[in-house]
């Protein structure tokens, strides 16, 4: 097991990582880097380079959608094991589309989406799961 049995326990609970193979959530755990954040901060804004995938540890995020060129004013909150900044593991959505900010004291696992992207190519099986569900995931966040 990974060094970090907080971020394994975090990640195998973690709506797009549960049920992966053990290999597969270590090496998912050793790329982790958790932050933590204050309530109003925010984690990413619109139009942001998307360099991150974070998985929420505890506290809740307001997740509000860019529209065009400028922040809308729908939004969401995402709570413990959701996963926020799926635009890191869009090869072609190099910006954020959206603005996360804390609503209250935060813990995330940060995640390169590069880095990730390689982990799930070398791992085909667990590789398909995560980009089915992060592909319901991103259906289900807009079309609601």
């Amino acid at each position: 097991m990974t060094t970090d049995p907080t971020a394994y326990r975090a990640l195998s609970q973690a709506e797009l990582f549960q049920g992966l193979s053990a290999a597969t959530l270590d090496a998912i755990a050793a790329l982790s880097r958790a932050h933590d954040y204050e309530e109003g901060e925010s984690v990413y804004r619109f139009g942001d380079d998307a360099l991150d995938v974070y998985v929420l540890v505890n506290g809740r995020v307001r997740f509000s959608l860019g529209v065009g060129n400028r922040p809308g004013e729908g939004h969401s909150v995402f709570t413990s094991r959701m996963v926020i900044g799926w635009a890191a593991l869009v090869t072609d959505q190099p910006r954020r589309i959206a603005t996360a900010a804390c609503l209250e004291p935060t813990r995330l696992l940060a995640l390169s989406g590069k880095d990730l992207l390689d982990v799930l190519e070398a791992n085909p099986a667990d590789g398909f799961i995560v980009m089915k569900r992060l592909a319901a995931m991103i259906t289900r966040n807009f079309m609601s």
